[in-house]
């Protein structure tokens, strides 16, 4: 079954990390889901009748977005697309643009997953990463989500971040945990050319945490969110069992998937296409029957990169099978690299898959590119 993301590119402001496409305005609020519907039913035949699993907002800001604005889109989605058999609808919500009235419209509408980007519990860190919300707004925006009837909630916090020190990270950890939440996703901050963040590293204004820091932190995460039940199903996914990303999962297990507005991308075997990162052009080429993504075929060594970078950032780890039904050099490649990691201990064999050491899970992203065919 097929996945849904709908792109909202609207914000109040711009956070200092963030590299996603989004604009500062909402005057064309209107126009662009307008936009957005007609090219939701433009491409109603893409997925061949094929029924859809998972509806995904992000952005962006989606919970800027008003009632109507989001029936009008849920309506459209209804009437082209087979969702008699949707499991998991998420909304991006910022901790501040919720109440009890506005979690009532998005339960109505069918929305049964939030994710809150909330980031940090410290009011001195949220300051610094221009987040819009305190700490305060947070915890009651969590509470009132639970008392509005969603049981499906997922938080955003970010670790690696200059200047918080590891108790700072530990209470943070500490409140998400005693909030009760289902799922939490915990990513390292990472310098984005193009983002305030990487200016100012550029400059010398920021600098960024020494590993030994990152490795400390991210080990606290990983001991404290074990102790507590949750599953680390992905690099920087955790969760209680049975509340995995079913939306996120399609896009590591490779099934296919819409993206929606500007700057989404799409995925159906053996391609790949992304609408242009421009909400302006995207809206007059959208109005005006005109190309507005960009599209590619994948090429046998991109398939194998790709189940490396997918497979390895997950706990179930690269199925050898799949990489053994590939070209022979690229089987070869495989072999002496995973010998080489095997023997390193920054991977195992286990039941026919290719997983990450739970001591090395930071490295990740080092593991992959050394498995990588340039």
């Amino acid at each position: 079954m097929a996945g849904i993301y709908i792109h909202i590119p609207f914000c109040i402001q711009k956070c200092g990390y963030c590299d996603f496409y989004s604009i500062i305005r909402l005057t064309d609020k209107s126009d662009f889901v307008a936009c957005l519907c007609k090219e939701i039913i433009d491409r109603k035949d893409t997925l061949n009748g094929e029924a859809v699993k998972t509806i995904y907002f992000g952005g962006g800001t989606p919970s800027l977005l008003s009632k109507q604005d989001l029936t009008k889109i849920v309506d459209v989605l209804f009437a082209h697309y087979d969702l008699s058999k949707l499991e998991e609808f998420t909304i991006e919500v910022n901790p501040d643009d919720i109440n009890m009235s506005y979690l009532t419209d998005l339960r109505e509408l069918g929305i049964n997953r939030l994710s809150m980007g909330i980031q940090s519990f410290n009011n001195k860190i949220l300051t610094f990463m221009n987040r819009r919300h305190n700490a305060a707004e947070a915890l009651q925006a969590v509470e009132l989500s639970k008392r509005s009837g969603f049981d499906n909630v997922s938080i955003d916090l970010i670790y690696g971040i200059p200047n918080m020190s590891l108790q700072e990270w530990e209470s943070s950890i500490d409140t998400a945990l005693g909030m009760g939440v289902q799922h939490i996703s915990a990513y390292h901050l990472t310098f984005e050319p193009g983002t305030v963040f990487y200016k100012n590293l550029k400059k010398n204004i920021l600098k960024e945490v020494d590993d030994s820091v990152s490795v400390e932190q991210h080990a606290l995460l990983i001991h404290k969110l074990k102790e507590k039940g949750f599953i680390d199903y992905e690099i920087s996914n955790f969760c209680q069992p049975g509340f995995e990303s079913k939306h996120n999962s399609s896009y590591w297990n490779g099934s296919n998937y819409l993206g929606f507005g500007p700057s989404a991308h799409s995925y159906s075997a053996p391609s790949r296409r992304w609408n242009i990162s421009d909400l302006k052009e995207y809206m007059k080429k959208v109005q005006e029957e005109e190309c507005y993504f960009e599209f590619e075929i994948l090429s046998e060594k991109d398939k194998y990169n790709e189940a490396i970078m997918l497979g390895l950032r997950t706990n179930k780890g690269v199925e050898l099978n799949v990489i053994n039904q590939m070209k022979d050099e690229f089987i070869l490649f495989f072999n002496e690299i995973m010998k080489k990691n095997i023997k390193l201990k920054t991977t195992f064999e286990q039941d026919g898959y290719l997983k990450v050491c739970f001591d090395q899970k930071i490295l990740t992203d080092q593991i992959i590119t050394d498995f990588f065919i340039a």
